[in-house]
């Protein structure tokens, strides 16, 4: 697999003119949906990092095509966002597939990892903070450059999101209330914008120094992008440090700082409410759109099937937010 890969990777990368040998080729922790290699390619002198990401070519009902995404991100970036560079982009049609090859960001992914390390200490102090800004810049994105993605308002997400559920015929009472609170909810009155729709620590690279790069935008599309803020505050994201609203690391209060000193739209936090509570539901039925692509054999992937005990969590997050005075 890893040799056959690699001969594909040279091809790939010799046609952006960068001629060398691949080394070090190994699988990292994909997530969910894709798969994600690191390697090297090996010059006269030196050296070089890259990342393959690539998708299995059967996407889901939330998520774009791998190749979209690479799309996304050489957008974002010449706006200033914090994103990797973009070397090569294949289709599903060519021999690598529905991927691309980026440049490898030195930094960590891993939630508890940043959560816990002492390393991450000093910069876990200003992340959520950090984080406001960045999302911010990537809210100012020229939705005109990006033409191809899907684009819903906070009502169709909705009615998508309670439609996909009702398919697994699983009834949530949970659910069902929930449903029809956010139909009365007020989630701000912001023109539409390119949004992450996975922003949390995961998707993030950070380092000793902070935030270095956002990542992983197979559920981006354009609609009301304070979204982004109410997932990364969902309780799903803090692992295990519920104390701290924002992905286990920051306070609130921080990440709008960092939001209002770039955006027009000046966000307060009962609107990231009932973003968050938006978010936990969208969140329970990912996780049965994950728990039946293995129990029907799509995908046959242990985390898939894993995932599917975090339906009950995401009821239980819902309660305390509605109910138990939760944040």
């Amino acid at each position: 697999m890893s040799q056959e890969l690699g001969s594909l990777l040279s091809k790939k990368l010799e046609s952006e003119s960068i001629f060398g040998e691949i080394i070090n080729l190994e699988p990292l922790t994909g997530g969910a949906s894709k798969e994600i290699w690191k390697f090297e390619v090996k010059l006269k002198d030196k050296s070089e990092k890259y990342i393959l990401r690539k998708g299995s070519g059967i996407e889901g009902p939330l998520a774009i095509k791998t190749s979209d995404e690479a799309l996304i991100q050489k957008t974002v970036r010449k706006f200033g966002a914090l994103v990797p560079e973009i070397i090569s982009v294949s289709s599903l049609s060519e021999p690598l597939g529905d991927s691309y090859i980026m440049k490898f960001v030195e930094g960590e992914t891993i939630a508890r990892k940043i959560l816990r390390d002492t390393e991450y200490k000093n910069a876990l102090q200003n992340l959520a903070f950090e984080c406001g800004q960045s999302i911010a810049k990537i809210h100012q994105t020229d939705i005109a450059e990006l033409s191809f993605l899907p684009k819903k308002t906070v009502k169709e997400q909705l009615s998508d999101l309670y439609e996909t559920y009702t398919v697994f015929n699983q009834p949530s009472p949970v659910f069902e209330y929930t449903y029809l609170w956010l139909k009365e909810q007020n989630f701000g009155d912001i023109d539409d914008a390119l949004v992450h729709g996975d922003f949390r620590l995961g998707n993030i690279i950070v380092n000793q120094d902070g935030l270095q790069s956002i990542i992983d935008w197979e559920l981006a599309h354009v609609g009301n992008p304070l979204q982004d803020l109410g997932w990364i505050c969902g309780n799903s994201w803090r692992f295990g440090n519920t104390d701290k609203v924002v992905g286990g690391f920051g306070d609130l209060k921080d990440l709008l700082d960092g939001y209002n000193t770039v955006s027009e739209y000046q966000v307060d936090k009962e609107i990231v409410k009932a973003w968050q509570v938006f978010g936990t539901f969208r969140w329970g039925v990912i996780c049965l759109i994950q728990a039946s692509a293995y129990l029907n054999g799509t995908i046959n992937s242990v985390e898939k099937a894993a995932i599917g005990r975090r339906v009950s969590e995401t009821e239980i997050d819902i309660v305390d937010l509605l109910f138990l005075g939760g944040r």
